[in-house]
C-alpha cells in the first residue's frame, strides 16, 4: 500500500511492483520507502486506486528511447533470443525485436544470440508497445556521419524514377529529387542522367531518423537549365561551383 496524500492509500499489485521478478518485498520496499508511482486504475468502491511502479519505468523507458530514435542514435543491444522472424532483445527494459531482413548476417541469424550487435530504431510504438530494431540501418547511419550538409559528394546513378533518381553514394543511397535536379524544365529524367552515370551533387539533407540522405545539382547551375544544356561543364566545374552555393547551407549542420 501506498500513501499518496488522498483519503485512502493506493494499492500496487505485486506484479507492478517494477521490472523482473521480485523474491523478496520486504527487502525491496522498506515501510517509508519513498518512490514514483503512476496511477493505472481509478477510484474503487473504497475510495482506492491501483497503482504501478512498474508503468511508470516502461513510460520512462519509452519515452528515452523514443528520444535516442528522433535523433537517429545508434544503440548497443544484447539479442537473448530467437523465434522464426528473428532475434529478440532488451532496450531500456523493453522487448525490441530485429527481423532477420535486418541483419547484416540474416541466414545464419540463430548463432547471434548472446551477442553485442549495434542497431538503430526502425519502429518505436508506445500505443502497441512495437520496437522493431535494424543493423542494416545503423550501418547505413555510420555511414552518415562522414556526410555533411553542403558537401558536394560523386556517385553512380542506382535508378532513374518518375520522382528522380537514387544515387549510391558508397553502401547509402540518397534521392536527386526532380525538383532539385535543375531550375529548367525537364521533359524525360532519362534526357538528363541514366544508370550507370556518375554524377556531382550537393548534399542538402540528412534525415538520421528516416535514413534518408537528399541531393541536388540544380544548385550547381549558373542560370536556369544549364545542366540541360551543358551537363559535361556542369559536372566538372562542380566543385567550384560548390564553393559558392555552400554559403547557403552554413548554420544548417
Amino acid at each position: 500500500y501506498i500513501d499518496i496524500g488522498g483519503k485512502a492509500p493506493g494499492y500496487m499489485p505485486k506484479k507492478e511492483c517494477g521490472l523482473g521478478v521480485i523474491t523478496n518485498f520486504k527487502e525491496r520496499f522498506p515501510i517509508g520507502t519513498q518512490m514514483e508511482v503512476l496511477v493505472i486504475k481509478e477510484q474503487n468502491a473504497d475510495g482506492m486506486v491501483t497503482v504501478s511502479a512498474r508503468a511508470l519505468i516502461l513510460r520512462k523507458s519509452w519515452d528515452k528511447v523514443s528520444k535516442i530514435s528522433e535523433n537517429g542514435q545508434l544503440v548497443d543491444v544484447l539479442a537473448n533470443g530467437f523465434n522464426r522472424g528473428g532475434l529478440t532483445c532488451d532496450v531500456e527494459g523493453l522487448r525490441g525485436f530485429i527481423p532477420r531482413s535486418q541483419l547484416e548476417d540474416g541466414a545464419n541469424y540463430q548463432s547471434l544470440v548472446n551477442k553485442t550487435l549495434k542497431v538503430a530504431f526502425l519502429e518505436v510504438n508506445p500505443e502497441s508497445k512495437k520496437l522493431v530494431l535494424s543493423e542494416k540501418k545503423a550501418t547505413l547511419l555510420q555511414k552518415f556521419e562522414k556526410l555533411k550538409i553542403g558537401q558536394l559528394i560523386e556517385g553512380k546513378v542506382l535508378a532513374v524514377k518518375p520522382y528522380g533518381f537514387f544515387i549510391d553514394l558508397g553502401g547509402a543511397s540518397g534521392l536527386l529529387h526532380q525538383s532539385s535536379v535543375t531550375k529548367g524544365n525537364i521533359r524525360d529524367l532519362r534526357e538528363v542522367f541514366e544508370e550507370g552515370e556518375f554524377v556531382k551533387a550537393l548534399v542538402t539533407e540528412i534525415d538520421k531518423e528516416k535514413g534518408r540522405i537528399g541531393l541536388d545539382t540544380a544548385l550547381l547551375e549558373n542560370s536556369p537549365g544549364e545542366l540541360l544544356i551543358e551537363k559535361e561543364k556542369v559536372m566538372i566545374e562542380a566543385s567550384e561551383r560548390a564553393q559558392k552555393a555552400q554559403a547557403l547551407f552554413e548554420g544548417k549542420d
